[in-house]
């Protein structure tokens, strides 16, 4: 189950013989600002209409509410990629290098860490009340919950697992209130970087800029290919095409076994072979 701050959204998952299916995908709206995506504060403005949301999506879904797992909005998290230093546990590397950036006390923190090959680590921190108050709405909902993600990083997952769309290739991980933007070199994650969105008539021309300047960050002097995924991927890949860049959506529904409104959704990355 997935929340932002439009909707609430879910994919409920058979297992067979070739693996993990997707048996079925719903979306039910949010009330406008009834949860606002936060590192810092509190996300659930109106509680109880996001929890009679969750519901609602739960019973939609139907199948077992047992060993779920809740991805938490692209805007909640700070990532960072690095190298870790020899004789240094990367974990306490990631708390080092991201608590300069935190909006909040360090201490606060919940920090993790993706492998992305040899000494480079993706590391992640969330503020622990933000996790709690999500676990918690969660729980009230019947779900139990089983692992904790947030959207971008979900995407992440997947896109890594593809094959790769060139030797410099951007992904663009849109949330409802947020954009993550991840830049690869010869299939290693390079760049990571998030902003909030802001999903105006000039949206495409503003990330196009941040596209480029994310690639140039990973060393690309040329213009790379473009993954998008998330709400309003498929409009704004063709944007983005439109001004000259190589986009194109990050999953697509054709011959994948995904839905046909897969791009829509981050999160789906989970859910790839």
């Amino acid at each position: 189950m997935a929340l932002d701050a439009a909707a609430v959204s879910g994919a409920r998952l058979t297992r067979s013989l070739a693996g993990l299916r997707i048996a079925s995908v719903a979306r039910i709206e949010l009330l406008p600002g009834a949860l606002v995506p936060s590192p810092t504060e509190g996300n659930l403005v109106l509680p109880g209409a996001v929890q009679s949301a969750v519901v609602r999506l739960l019973d939609t879904l139907g199948g077992s509410r047992a060993a779920a797992t809740l991805v938490l909005p692209d805007g909640v998290a700070r990532g960072l990629v690095f190298e870790a230093a020899p004789g240094v546990a990367p974990l306490e590397q990631a708390r080092f290098r991201l608590a300069p950036s935190l909006p909040y006390p360090a201490a606060e923190a919940i920090v993790d860490i993706r492998p992305l090959g040899g000494r480079q680590f993706l590391g992640i921190a969330i503020r622990r009340g933000v996790v709690e108050d999500y676990e918690a709405l969660a729980e009230s909902a019947g779900l139990s919950v089983a692992r904790i993600d947030v959207a971008s990083m979900a995407a992440l997952d997947g896109l890594m697992r593809l094959p790769p769309a060139g030797d410099s290739t951007v992904d663009v991980i849109l949330g409802d209130a947020a954009v993550s933007l991840a830049a690869h070199r010869a299939g290693t994650l390079r760049v990571f970087r998030s902003r909030r969105r802001d999903a105006g008539p000039e949206e495409a021309d503003r990330l196009r800029e941040e596209v480029m300047r994310t690639a140039a960050l990973a060393g690309d002097g040329v213009s790379p290919r473009v993954r998008v995924v998330g709400p309003g991927a498929p409009a704004l890949a063709r944007a983005l095409s439109a001004l000259g860049a190589r986009a194109e959506l990050g999953w697509r529904a054709e011959g994948s076994g995904l839905p046909a409104e897969a791009a829509e959704f981050p999160w789906l990355g989970v859910a790839l072979p």
